[in-house]
């Protein structure tokens, strides 16, 4: 096994759907997966695997369970041979129902030895005891032996009566009016001894791609110790900072190095500062015809949540916060707001026309417990169109009714333009409207290789969670393959 751990790492966030395998009960709870490489001076490389779980959903779905739990078995192996190099299971075990006052996202470190080359990252999820679905991740360590680096950036915080720790998150992290202090934490390794070496980071708007005055700092390293490792936690007070799109870009500066070739790292987040979204900084005052058409409480509250699918990320951050407020003028403000920067001149209309596709999507796509934006179906639509082709299959007696979305072109202010992509949704009630967002192509949806499985497990049950049927002539995955689009099917 080689020394080194650093190289290209392909970091990955990804939200998983997890099904029930005992009751066939379809829960949808959000899991964070984030992986970290580190070294060790005498271990060698080895993992971080943060697993992230949101509590609440959780406790909802699970509802006859106090202490409800999610059991993963998380396994390292060789690309080219598949050799096993580590292996690790756990159970994420959530506080009892009755402790558990505030329902937060809970967290656990999974960590496996490594190696250098090519590498894939298997994780293996079920709710209870049951495996029911895999991730998997493939990404490179490359052998820089004598040579000095940075770990990747991690932000971490406080867990309890506990040291620091992962901070448990899903996709980009968010700060928002109570997270005044931002901690983070790398490690450099292999410093040469005695050469003057600094660690300096600095705070970016990736909005104007500058640096923030004030928001910044240069650490010496002492590295006259016998240690090649060093860890460097920091910390940037971030109360007076406005709301936006950031980057941490830190330096590792070394004195006989070449400038262009220092390690470098960055990690990326959301601010909102609720000072920003005051609303005597909004906006001058509410037109009439504004709240009249926009409305109050419950009618204000669907409205700006509706905005969700079509925001920009740090929009959709301040819908968040803004939704668990009760100041309606606030709401009022930003809603106006949103569409004076949209279209200056013409933003009353825009708004009244997204209202009427809202009130479609409503009409189309909602339940009696979810509203229309909040379907997948209704998100999709609002944020992309109307699919140019679809494919809907009800009816499934051997599976779950499905439809599939085909879209010529993806074109969305708050997604890269793209052409020629699909939406598979699957609706695991088999009755009712309730159709989930199983599978797709495009860039920054949710991808999962195995969706005819998922959607012929209705009736066809086997031990092999990757067996889709598709040899078997009587079952509804030999015909999975069938349908209207060229390759949408295709293996």
């Amino acid at each position: 096994m080689k020394k080194m751990l650093f190289g290209l790492f392909l970091l990955y966030t990804s939200l998983l759907l997890a099904q029930n395998a005992n009751s066939n009960k379809n829960i949808d709870i959000p899991i964070g997966i984030d992986v970290t490489p580190y070294w060790d001076t005498e271990n060698d490389p080895y993992l971080q695997i943060c697993i992230s779980v949101n509590a609440k959903n959780l406790y909802y779905q699970a509802e006859n369970d106090k202490s409800p739990h999610i059991t993963f078995l998380t396994y390292l192996t060789e690309k080219s041979s598949q050799n096993i190099i580590d292996i690790d299971k756990i159970k994420l075990i959530c506080p009892k129902r009755d402790s558990a006052k505030n329902q937060y996202t809970i967290s656990q470190s999974i960590f496996l030895g490594a190696d250098t080359g090519k590498l894939e990252l298997n994780v293996l999820y079920g709710v209870g005891d049951t495996i029911t679905d895999t991730l998997s991740g493939m990404f490179i360590i490359t052998d820089v032996e004598g040579k000095s680096s940075l770990a990747p950036l991690r932000f971490v915080e406080n867990q309890f009566d506990n040291p620091l720790g992962a901070r448990p998150q899903f996709g980009v992290a968010s700060f928002y009016g109570d997270d005044n202090i931002l901690k983070f934490y790398t490690e450099a390794y292999q410093v040469p001894k005695n050469q003057k070496s600094y660690y300096s980071y600095q705070l970016f708007s990736l909005k104007t791609n500058s640096a923030i005055e004030g928001f910044g700092a240069v650490n010496r390293i002492k590295n006259n110790e016998s240690s090649d490792k060093k860890s460097l936690l920091s910390s940037l007070k971030i109360k007076d900072l406005a709301s936006g799109h950031y980057e941490i870009r830190s330096v590792l500066n070394i004195e006989k190095m070449d400038p262009l070739y220092y390690p470098k790292q960055s990690i990326e987040f959301y601010r909102i500062n609720p000072n920003d979204i005051d609303p005597s900084k909004i906006s001058d005052a509410i037109d009439s015809k504004w709240s009249e058409t926009i409305g109050l409480g419950e009618k204000l509250n669907w409205y700006i949540n509706g905005l969700y699918p079509i925001a920009s990320g740090l929009e959709r951050k301040q819908i968040e916060y803004l939704s668990d407020s009760k100041n309606d003028t606030i709401k009022q403000r930003f809603i106006q707001y949103f569409w004076e920067s949209r279209n200056p001149v013409k933003s009353f209309e825009e708004a009244e026309k997204y209202l009427n596709i809202l009130n479609e999507v409503e009409k189309k796509y909602s339940s009696r417990a979810v509203s229309g934006y909040a379907t997948d179906r209704g998100r999709i639509f609002l944020q992309y169109g109307p699919p140019t082709l679809t494919e809907k299959r009800p009816f499934e007696s051997d599976g779950y009714p499905f439809e599939i979305w085909q879209y010529n072109t993806l074109e969305a202010p708050n997604a890269p333009y793209q052409i020629n992509k699909l939406f598979v949704f699957a609706n695991y009630a088999v009755a009712g409207r309730n159709y989930e967002l199983l599978h797709s192509d495009a860039i920054g949806e949710i991808k999962n290789t195995k969706w005819r499985i998922a959607i012929q497990k209705r009736s066809y049950m086997t031990n092999d969670i990757d067996d889709d049927g598709a040899g078997k002539s009587s079952e509804f995955g030999s015909r999975i393959d069938n349908n209207i689009f060229f390759n949408g099917g295709g293996r």
